[in-house]
């Protein structure tokens, strides 16, 4: 996804949803949309939002998982969205 892209989905979605607005005005940068644990399709290999998350975590991020949505702004009830933020 190009800057300019992440950039405009960002605003989607936080104009959709209170708690991404949160934490966008909190300083969190999205990461990526992940599976959740349990939904990985069978056969596909894929790291889960709680890899992701733990990974984030032992690198110094705070991390908050949310809803994921699509570019269009509809819920991925199979997806958790990332954010990470590193305190000062």
């Amino acid at each position: 996804m190009a800057e300019h892209e992440k950039d405009a989905y960002v605003a989607l979605i936080a104009e959709r949803d209170p708690q991404i607005r949160a934490l966008v005005e909190q300083g969190f940068t999205f990461v990526t949309n992940a599976f959740k644990a349990g939904a990985v399709p069978p056969g596909m290999k894929a790291v889960t939002d709680q890899e992701q998350a733990r990974r984030l975590r032992q690198e110094g991020y705070q991390v908050e998982l949310t809803r994921a949505y699509d570019e269009q702004g509809q819920v991925r009830p199979t997806l958790s969205a990332i954010w990470r933020y590193r305190p000062a």
